[in-house]
């Protein structure tokens, strides 16, 4: 896959699902630590920002070569390392995280929110596969009933 396809179709996905996922956790987690707590419309940007920020460590799974199961496992695992310290410190920079469980709420609803992008992008990409195998063996048939 190339790097413009893969930007296209990893990286906006990744965006797209993280920031619906990043807006249900903030409503999950911000009713149960700070439930009187009170936003202005500036609160609707986060989401996004967040959403951008949680899809930048997923470039560290871009290869122009088909990687192994083990090189996928790495980076994967890289990723989610990354995700989790670009996240977690922006919150604890920003002096959002007020406590060790609210961390560790957040960090098990990043975790959460990056197992569905997986499996969101998984499904993708699975769909992609059976279309694109289905069309091959179209082809051949209409290839072979020529002969």
């Amino acid at each position: 896959m190339d790097y413009t396809t893969f930007l296209v179709k990893k990286v906006m996905m990744s965006f797209f699902v993280s920031v619906t996922c990043i807006t249900v956790a903030i409503a999950v987690v911000g009713m149960a630590f700070e439930p009187n707590a009170l936003f202005g419309y500036d609160a609707f940007l986060s989401p996004l920002i967040f959403g951008a920020l949680a899809s930048l460590p997923i470039l560290v799974k871009y290869s122009s070569k088909e990687l192994s199961v083990r090189q996928t496992i790495i980076r994967a695992l890289m990723h989610l390392i990354l995700l989790e310290a670009t996240i977690l410190s922006t919150l604890r920079f920003a002096g959002i995280l007020t406590s060790i469980s609210m961390a560790v709420a957040l960090g098990t609803s990043i975790l959460v929110i990056d197992m569905t992008v997986s499996l969101v992008l998984w499904i993708q990409d699975t769909r992609t596969a059976k279309q694109f195998n289905e069309a091959l063996q179209k082809m051949q048939r209409t290839f072979s009933e020529g002969e």
